[in-house]
């Protein structure tokens, strides 16, 4: 079992991701547009986490980008799941009326790393060797 205390430190994280993307959002007081935010996150054991965010048909101000994944790779240091093997999840993120096209399915750097793979790639277990090296 990879989550051994189930589902809901994971859920705990996934909101904490979510209520600082809102937040920051939310403080700045402009219309951004309609788009997404994708935020596919890794974890491995002890609680080690790692995100890739993308923005989905839409662009944030060059100012507010790193503002806003600076904050995610901070946010909920004290709730990142315990795993015993790596785990991934992803989360849509919706800004105004959401983007026009679909969200991806996993991170452009997932899709390059397993292109460039000679072999073929388990996840998140393969594709953690290659995107998320000790």
């Amino acid at each position: 079992m990879r989550l051994p205390d189930g589902v809901g430190e994971v859920a705990a994280y996934a909101q904490t991701l979510t209520w600082t993307c809102n937040e920051l959002l939310s403080q700045l007081g402009q219309d951004l547009g309609s788009m997404g935010i994708f935020i596919a996150v890794g974890i491995k054991p002890a609680r080690r986490v790692r995100l890739w965010c993308e923005q989905v048909d839409g662009t944030l101000p060059d100012d507010v980008w790193p503002v806003l994944t600076e904050l995610l790779n901070g946010a909920g240091t004290g709730v990142h799941p315990q795993v015993t093997a790596p785990v991934a999840f992803a989360l849509e993120g919706i800004v105004g009326g959401g983007p026009s096209t679909e969200f991806p399915e996993v991170p452009r750097a997932w899709v390059n790393a397993a292109a460039e793979a000679d072999e073929r790639l388990t996840v998140p277990d393969g594709l953690f060797d290659l995107v998320f090296a000790d």
